[in-house]
Formats: structure tokens, sequence, C-alpha cells
């Protein structure tokens, strides 16, 4: 076989090895291009959600003979949206410990058929059941999508050598953000359709029927159950997996749980993430203000989200490059660095939302050029956060990650809850919205400033609990979403970094 395989084992975190082979197609990236589809289903479906429920509520079809509309206000609304991300927040935790273990594709397929069989219900269940029904159904279909990275990161720690994982993880996990990206325009259109809001929904359990046929029967939960995997690629797999292996070790969830500095974090996170649920969700409505018709608002939501997956993808490796030239880490420690990032995504996201409410109605290309700066900003704002994670921990850098998206998604919890009942009966209010975003600046003003006073990128001390004394050591937590390196007494650096934007809202 055509690889030779150099053994590294460090004292604190894992074995790793460095392999010598050349890129070859097998059956494991057939299978990595069926996860980008499933990535881009769960991506679409998410992006749906906002669309859906404000065509449900459309009264310009309010005497449309083949549809029922209803008169959901926004309080009614805000709960319906804010259910799903409750179910979402609520098997965030409970997946990467215990889900972990089981993963696969028998997990994927279930995912995808709650999501078709609840879709394919939905227009029965708002008709029927009202909103405190589609409440229920919403957060049945939030729990299905918080267990989806652990499965796909199982799946990746299967299939594919380290060597491999980096440019699949930027191609998985970016497939939701391009599900989210298409999902606006297309639920859009179909809501202007004869059929209304219920094709959508009929759209989104077609798409998440035909994933769970496809992933039941076409992939696998690892090469040795996959018939179509040749003797020499389950081989090379084995082999770089078998000289690849995390050490146990017993997490300080005390430590943790009591650093000031991770809360600051916290802190820091779930105001990126409230932002980002808030424009996932209620962009639309609030451009349907400056009167622009469903179809159209939904067509123009996509412009922040492909501003911020830019930045986030442009921005991130030359923020990495910068901090890997020895000459700039003695000018700018990596607190400092981290901070001003952040201090400088924070302001441009606070200056933002403080503005766009005082533009006229009539500049409506104007909102939508700010709208897509602030997504911009936030994320560049992530190219500097997600890396403290990795500052303070490399051998529970992944745990630290899982703490800080579940509190962050139960922050985000809240703000569709919050911005119906502030909207109430009114969603054309301009007075409204702007208390909606003057909240939104206010929660970041405050965690910028806790974040800039107490939180720190300094590897903590709890990092090295298991150990007698302080050792070179890398990651071994819960979520494997982030760099893995692989150093020779600090001279040689190879690293495999994935895509942690989606994980981190």
């Amino acid at each position: 076989m055509d690889v030779e395989f150099l053994r590294f084992q460090f004292q604190d975190g894992c074995y790793g090895v460095i392999t010598k082979t050349g890129f070859k197609i097998g059956i494991r990236h057939l299978q990595m291009m069926y996860m980008f589809a499933s990535s881009l289903a769960v991506g679409f479906i998410r992006g749906s959600m906002g669309i859906a429920v404000l065509a449900v509520n459309d009264q310009t079809r309010k005497n449309d003979t083949y549809i029922q509309i209803h008169n959901w206000d926004g309080k009614i609304q805000g709960a319906v949206l804010s259910s799903f991300f409750f179910g979402y927040a609520l098997m965030l935790l409970p997946s990467e410990l215990y889900l972990r273990r089981i993963g696969g594709k028998l997990l994927t397929t279930a995912i995808f058929l709650v999501n078709g069989a609840l879709c394919v219900a939905m227009p029965t269940i708002i008709n029927k059941g009202g909103w405190v029904a589609a409440c229920n159904a919403k957060l049945f279909m939030g729990m299905s999508h918080g267990c989806f990275n652990t499965v796909n990161q199982t799946l990746l720690e299967r299939w594919l050598p380290p060597s491999e994982r980096k440019i699949f993880n930027y191609i998985i996990y970016g497939g939701i953000q391009i599900g989210i990206i298409l999902a606006f325009p297309l639920s859009g259109k179909l809501s202007t359709a004869a059929l209304g809001w219920e094709l959508v929904y009929y759209t989104l359990a077609m798409l998440g029927l035909s994933m769970a046929v496809i992933s039941g029967s076409l992939t696998a939960s690892s090469p040795d159950h996959h018939q179509a995997v040749g003797d020499a690629e389950k081989e090379f797999i084995h082999e770089t997996l078998n000289y690849y292996r995390k050490k146990e070790i017993k997490r300080p969830w005390r430590e943790i749980l009591r650093s000031s500095r991770l809360w600051a974090l916290i802190g820091a996170h779930a105001a990126c993430n409230a932002v980002f649920i808030f424009f996932l969700v209620h962009m639309p409505a609030y451009l349907m203000m400056y009167g622009l018709a469903l179809k159209d608002s939904a067509w123009y939501s996509m412009y922040p989200f492909i501003a911020m997956s830019l930045s986030y993808l442009i921005i991130s490796p030359i923020i990495d490059w910068m901090y890997s030239i020895q000459t700039f880490n003695y000018i700018f420690n990596a607190s400092f660095f981290r901070k001003i990032i952040n201090a400088l995504g924070a302001f441009g996201i606070v200056m933002g939302l403080t503005m766009i409410t005082n533009l006229p109605l009539e500049w409506s290309r104007s909102t939508i050029t700010m709208l897509t700066a602030i997504l911009g900003l936030l994320g560049f704002q992530f190219c500097g956060l997600l890396s403290s994670y990795k500052d303070m921990s490399d051998n529970f850098s992944g745990t630290l990650m899982m703490v800080s998206c579940t509190v962050s998604s139960l922050v985000g919890t809240a703000v569709p809850f919050v911005s119906g009942l502030i909207l109430g009966d009114n969603m054309g209010d301009l007075r409204h919205w702007r208390v909606i975003m003057l909240t939104l600046a206010t929660l970041y003003i405050v965690s910028t400033i806790v974040y800039t006073s107490f939180g720190s990128n300094e590897r903590q001390y709890w990092d090295h609990v298991n150990n007698s004394k302080r050792q070179m050591g890398h990651f071994n937590g819960a979520m494997d979403a982030h760099q893995v390196q692989l150093e020779e007494y600090g001279h040689t650096n190879m690293g495999v970094k994935h895509n942690e934007l989606d994980t981190a809202l």
C-alpha cells in the first residue's frame, strides 16, 4: 500500500500519526457527498421555518380557496418558533454525551424520518390542532436537529483519516449554511403557489423523507458495513485510525463550570447566537415593513447569510496565518488578539442595530445593505471568538464548546419568544422593532464588556488536572470541531481545523 506512517505519541491528549499518501478518490468520498446532501437538507429545513410561519399568516391570501390562512399574532408566532430552538438546545448535551456512542446511519435516518413525517403532517397539525399542536411538532423537530452535528461528527471520525478531515469538515458543515441561504428565496417562491404555506411543508417533507431513504439505503455507519469499500481503502482507513486514538481523560466538570473566564466567553457567544437567530426567523418579517412582499423579503433575506459565511471562510484562514507568524506573536498575545477581533465586530454590530431602525421606510436598499453588513461582522467576530476555546484548553476544548453551545442555544430560544411579546398584535410597527434592536444592542454591549474585562485565552490550570506536571497536550473533548495539532517538540505544526461556524450556531 502506498502509505508511510510516522507514529507520534503525546502524553496529554491523543496518539497521532502523520500519513504520506496521495489524495485518492474512494467510497469514503462518496459517503462524504451523501453527508453534504444531508447537511443541505437540514439547513434548508431550518432556513424555511420563519418563511413558513409568515406564510401561515399571510393576510393577502385571506380569501384564498386553496389554503386556510390563520391569524396568529406576534406572541403566537414567537412561541411556535421558540419551540424549535428549545428542542434544539434540549438535545445538545445528551446527544454529545450519549448518542456519540451510537452514531451511524441509523440516527441520521431517524432524524430525517422525524422531520419528514412531521412536515407532511404539519398542515393538518396547524389547521386542526392550532398553534399549540404546532409548538409540539416544532419541539420534536428541534430535538432531532440537535442530534445532527453529533451524528455527523461520529461518521467523520469513523470514515476519514485525520489528514482528510479538514477539507470535508468545511464542505459538510458549510452545507448547512448553503442550505439556509437557499431556503430563503426558494421557500418564499413556494409560498406564492396555489397551495401556499402548505406546499412549503410538503416540499420539506419530500426532502426529509428522500434523505431518509438515501441515508438508510446508500450509506453506512463505517467502512466495515459498506459492501462497496475495497480492501485497499478499508486497510488504509483502519491503519490510519489505529495509529490515531484519543485517550480517555476524565473531564474536570467542577473546575470547568466554576471558571469565570469561560462564562465570560459564553456570554459573548450567547449574544452572537441571539443576533443570528433573530436574523434567521425575523428578518423577512422586518423587511416586509418596507413594503416588500413575502417573496421579495425572503429573497433579500439571504444576502446577510451569504455575507456571514464568506466573511468567516475568507477572514478566518487569514487570521490563523497571521497568528502563525512568530513576529506577530511577539507583538500581540492570544488573549489581546481575540479580544480585539471580538470588540471590532461587536462595535460594528451595535452601531448597525442602533442605526437601522432610524432609517426612513423609503430606504429599503440601505436597510438591506446594513443588515448584510451586520451579519458580515458577525462572521468576522466568530473568527476570533471560536478560537478562544482552543486557547483555553487543549484537552477539553470540545467540552467547553459543548457547554457554551448549550447555554447560548437556551439564550437564543428566548429571542423569538421575547420578540413576539414585544411585537404583539402589530408586527408592522417600527417602534416595536426598534425596542427589539436596542435590546439586542444592549445585550451585545454588556457581553462585550464582560468578555473584555474577565475573559482570557490563556491555557487554564484545570486543563492539566489529570497530569502530575504541565505537558504538551492536545484535544480530547466531546465535540471534535477544533484544531488537532501534531507537534514534535514545538518545531512541526500540522493542523486539522474543522469548520466551527455551524457548531457554534
